[in-house]
């Protein structure tokens, strides 16, 4: 029994004695690859971990939502500049909405204020009968995050509605 009880200790005690070495070895390794920093008296200062994990945001900070009245007023200048004095014709209709909607859109885009925002403009154009009208749109999305503007201009021969939706890229 005494044999086997000091053969158990004499075990350990090289086991022990292996791991101690092997962590001597391997601090040696790491004070060997490190930098010094010219600390004198043979003081070495390990090299600093440039090894940061990457942070991605999940939503935009307060100061970088989605700019409401810069796309209002992009969206209101657009629209008076490319329908001032013009008459409702059909032929020429689906033309004016294309080039509406694509000088708001680059222009949203060329903003350096919308960054992480994609954006979708829809134009819809109609001859001012007299008539009411009902323009409905719906999307599915992140209501903390996203969100539209639309407006309208009109003549007396045309109207015009212009909707934007912004919505966060994650």
């Amino acid at each position: 029994m005494a044999d086997k009880k000091s053969l158990g200790e004499t075990k350990k005690s090289t086991q022990t004695s292996a791991a101690s070495k092997k962590a001597e070895k391997l601090q040696k390794k790491s004070v060997k690859g490190s930098q010094t920093t010219g600390l004198g008296d043979g003081e070495e200062m390990p090299a600093k971990s440039s090894a940061q994990p990457t942070a991605y945001s999940m939503r935009p900070a307060f100061g970088e939502m989605f700019p409401l009245p810069i796309v209002k007023n992009i969206m209101n200048s657009v629209m008076a500049e490319k329908l001032r004095e013009k008459t409702y014709d059909k032929d020429v209709a689906s033309k004016w909405t294309s080039e509406i909607a694509d000088e708001i859109n680059q222009q949203i885009a060329s903003n350096p204020k919308v960054k992480r925002y994609k954006h979708v403009v829809q134009v819809m154009l109609g001859q001012e009968l007299g008539a009411g009208a009902t323009y409905n749109s719906r999307c599915c999305w992140d209501c903390d995050c996203d969100t539209s503007i639309s407006e309208v201009y009109s003549n007396t021969s045309l109207f015009c509605v212009c909707t934007v939706f912004g919505t966060y890229q994650y």
